[in-house]
């Protein structure tokens, strides 16, 4: 996708953004003030976040807006002078889920978490199915899912395949997908953005293949970590489930989401599905309020980059320019800046450039994990350093006050398997993020690379 183009100025007459999607100085400063904590921690003091997968910063006016509906009494009573405000809380919230997931159709419905809202998702949808049918899942697929799809296998004689990743791009490629599909088809499992390569599966182009060969197929995605990267459309998507939780949109409290398609709420024959809870005027009016204000905040950003008057091409706009300024972000991550010094002298050529200027991708002691590009990727990298292991890049990072994740649990080392990596480190950027915090990062990591190797680093 092209970079976002800015449609509007501000009253100063600069732009929002630069050629490349970078957010303006003016309005990434907005920005910043909207979220809590973005360059400090409250316990630990000053500090770049750089964690954003793993714990995503909230938004100010959704935290409020939810602490506020969670202090009110419950009304116990349909006719409490209090009950229809909050019920409205609630019905604005679900409407707004609706225009921001871009559902035209189906049904919204809910779980106490996004982990939960999936698995029930899943099971309904496996129960939908004729015995001996197939079921695809992708080597993305949380732990939990392969378990399932296991147990109800054996339960209902139903065959299943697993989608290896591509080592090369960190991602599912389209035609990878299309072999493993066959008319028997009747449940396929994506991960919209690996968490740990942080690669985009191109979910519109993936299903479509899918329908050519099984029609019938149910095609469930997983978006928890693509929600707040970039736009949302799953009517268009011809897929039957998109879940997300509250957490991704910067919201407070946790909560899971599911849209289903037409066919698949069909398939529940009138009966709610064990765990999910559909829309209802007088429940989780905190979370939804958190929602109301994200959409929000979304309709504002938007008007930056679009001057239309229905709200749901502005929310598309502000998508789009994040997914930009993220994009743009993490280019320099890779690939460095160009300062415009000169590079033809015997001092620069015959040493390691400076990480500023070659990026991670260029230096020759660090591997990132993936494609060596930014254009699928949602914010997020993960990259090995040789001779030094994970743990210590990650220490190193916080002690010069930078928090990123370390890739070491089961479950990491589970997804990183393909790459032949057992520990990375991962870096993972939201909009709120800027290019000075990004330079930092680099120059932070520029002593460490100059170490002398010790190991082989998170290699298998």
């Amino acid at each position: 996708m092209p970079p976002v183009r800015a449609s509007a100025c501000h009253h100063d007459g600069t732009p929002p953004c630069d050629e490349t999607g970078l957010f303006g100085e003016a309005l990434q400063a907005r920005i910043r003030t909207r979220f809590y904590y973005v360059d400090h921690c409250p316990i630990d003091g000053r500090r770049i976040h750089m964690n954003g997968a793993g714990e995503p910063l909230a938004l100010k006016a959704a935290v409020q807006a939810g602490a506020e509906l969670a202090s009110l009494p419950a009304p116990l009573e349909a006719d409490a002078p209090g009950y229809p405000a909050q019920a409205a809380v609630a019905t604005h919230g679900w409407e707004d889920l609706e225009t921001l997931l871009g559902a035209s159709h189906g049904r919204l419905w809910r779980a106490p978490s996004v982990d939960e809202c999936w698995a029930r998702v899943l099971g309904l949808a496996l129960e939908a199915i004729p015995p001996q049918s197939q079921v695809v899942s992708t080597a993305l697929a949380p732990v939990d899912e392969s378990a399932t799809i296991a147990l109800r296998a054996r339960q209902r004689a139903l065959r299943t395949a697993t989608v290896p990743v591509n080592p090369l791009t960190g991602r599912l490629e389209t035609p990878d997908v299309e072999r493993w599909i066959t008319p028997e088809t009747r449940v396929a499992t994506l991960m919209h953005t690996c968490p740990v390569t942080g690669m985009r599966q191109d979910v519109p182009g993936i299903a479509s293949a899918i329908r050519r060969v099984a029609p019938a197929c149910f095609i469930l995605v997983l978006g928890a970590h693509h929600a707040g990267h970039g736009p949302l459309d799953v009517a268009q998507w011809e897929v039957d489930a998109y879940v997300v939780g509250s957490e991704a949109l910067f919201c407070r409290p946790r909560q899971g989401f599911a849209w289903l398609s037409r066919r698949l709420c069909l398939a529940m024959r009138d009966a709610p599905p064990s765990g999910l809870m559909p829309p209802r005027r007088d429940e989780a009016s905190a979370t939804l309020a958190s929602i109301t204000e994200w959409v929000a905040y979304l309709d504002w950003l938007g008007g930056h980059f679009s001057t239309a008057i229905p709200r749901r091409p502005r929310l598309v706009a502000a998508s789009e320019a994040i997914q930009a300024h993220e994009r743009a972000l993490l280019q320099r991550l890779l690939h460095g800046v160009d300062d415009g010094m000169p590079t033809t002298s015997v001092a620069i050529t015959t040493t390691t450039p400076r990480l500023s200027r070659c990026g991670l991708q260029g230096h020759p002691r660090v591997r990132v994990i993936g494609a060596p590009h930014a254009r699928w990727r949602d914010g997020t990298l993960a990259f090995d350093v040789r001779g030094i292991e994970a743990w210590e890049v990650v220490q190193w990072l916080a002690a010069t006050g930078i928090s990123a994740q370390l890739l070491r649990s089961p479950e990491a080392e589970r997804l990183l398997a393909p790459f032949g990596y057992k520990a990375a480190t991962r870096l993972s950027l939201s909009h709120y993020n800027s290019e000075e915090e990004v330079m930092a990062c680099l120059e932070a990591l520029e002593p460490l690379l100059e170490r002398p190797s010790k190991g082989q680093g998170g290699k298998e």
